[in-house]
């Protein structure tokens, strides 16, 4: 099946707009859930999820455990790139620490007990800030496969099934599932989840593999889209933009003081109303690429979309490369060697573009790792024809 350059683009964007938030100020207070009570998290677990029923469905083929095997290895190269962004952390709490700087690292239980910090975040249980997605996606890689597996082999009970399971994972966390299972850690482990429950974050995930499944199923083809649920969705997204930046009072109509109540619209455990929200987001999305495919409107926007759909391509690489930089940032956002808001923007201009720079050393990498695969099979034949005269 041709890979779908439009999922790069929208991951490219996700990550931009994680990075952006990421820096700080002067654009945090003015980014962060710009587009009303969703993030680009969100975007970028969705998009996460439904690329790996895509890309690993096909292996079902091979038989016996190629499958697991394929998803697992995958799972292991990014609990790799997770521990040398930790251990980067990790000697940046320390410097900090032995040099008596001004500044202090995100990281603060580290700064006190760093030994500690370090072994219990290899076992993913201590997430410092913005080292909590990375984790959250080797657990949902390491599950994957068992969902895979039902939607492969039950189809459309399959489907019905891991929805009610994930759903009801879901609900768990909305009862407290997920602090309970972290109470019943071994009181040696530093225990520091970050900003994700995991239990009702899966959910986002396990949406984004049935949405990948089902197009894998259809052969790569983009289903239509119903013209009243789109406007719908649309609708609903600029109520809830509105209603997030103050435009619209809650109190100015009846329910709405209820429906922006924090459980609602919570971030850690996915609130309800942020659920419907993003997918109002899913479906308008999919709406608007449905329009690119037959009219090209986004076509003005090509250049963009291929650099976007670069970092996409290589969305592990430069998620990793940004946590470093922005841990090696800290010194320069307060403090003696602060800069101003003017220098912060020219900075965050610099740090975007330099987003570029890990994903071509990966495309470099991969081009020459493919180039030396291919060349054992020459002096092979050269040989045989030695070997003949």
């Amino acid at each position: 099946m041709k890979r779908d350059f439009s999922l790069d683009i929208l991951r490219g964007m996700m990550l931009l707009i994680m990075a952006a938030d990421h820096f700080g100020e002067p654009i945090f207070q003015s980014l962060y859930e710009f587009a009303g009570y969703v993030s680009a998290a969100e975007g970028f677990v969705f998009l996460s999820g439904m690329l790996v029923a895509l890309v690993y469905s096909r292996h079902q083929a091979k038989g016996a455990w190629v499958l697991e095997q394929k998803v697992w290895q995958r799972a292991g190269v990014i609990y790799f790139y997770h521990l040398v962004v930790l251990l980067a952390v990790f000697v940046f709490t320390v410097l900090t620490v032995l040099t008596h700087a001004y500044w202090k690292s995100f990281a603060t239980e580290m700064q006190v007990e760093p030994l500690r910090a370090l072994f219990s975040g290899m076992a993913l249980m201590y997430q410092p800030p913005m080292l909590d997605i990375l984790p959250m996606y080797v657990l949902l890689m390491l599950a994957a496969p068992l969902a895979l597996r039902l939607m492969l082999y039950f189809k459309a009970v399959g489907i019905a099934l891991v929805l009610l399971g994930s759903t009801l994972l879901w609900g768990f966390a909305h009862q407290g599932g997920w602090q309970l299972f972290l109470q019943q850690l071994p009181s040696a482990v530093l225990v520091r989840m970050g900003a994700f429950d995991y239990l009702a974050w899966q959910l986002i995930f396990v949406l984004g593999m049935v949405a990948g499944f089902v197009r894998f199923s259809r052969q790569g083809e983009a289903g239509s889209i119903n013209k009243p649920l789109f406007f719908s969705a649309l609708s609903l997204i600029i109520l809830l933009f509105l209603l997030r930046h103050g435009y619209v009072k809650p109190a100015s109509f009846i329910g709405g003081q209820w429906l922006v109540e924090y459980p609602h619209i919570a971030r850690d455990n996915m609130g309800w109303l942020r659920l419907l929200n993003f997918l109002a987001f899913v479906y308008v999305i999919a709406g608007l690429i449905n329009l690119h495919q037959r009219y090209s409107i986004f076509k003005p926007l090509r250049a963009c979309g291929q650099w976007l759909g670069f970092l996409g391509q290589h969305s592990l690489q430069v998620f990793a490369f940004h946590l470093v930089v922005l841990y090696c940032y800290i010194p320069f956002r307060w403090g003696d060697w602060a800069l101003t808001d003017n220098q912060k923007w020219l900075w965050l201009g610099l740090f975007l573009a330099s987003l570029t720079l890990p994903a071509w050393l990966h495309a470099r990498y991969q081009a020459t790792k493919r180039q030396a695969i291919s060349l054992p099979a020459k002096p092979a034949a050269l040989s045989n024809i030695q070997l003949a005269h």
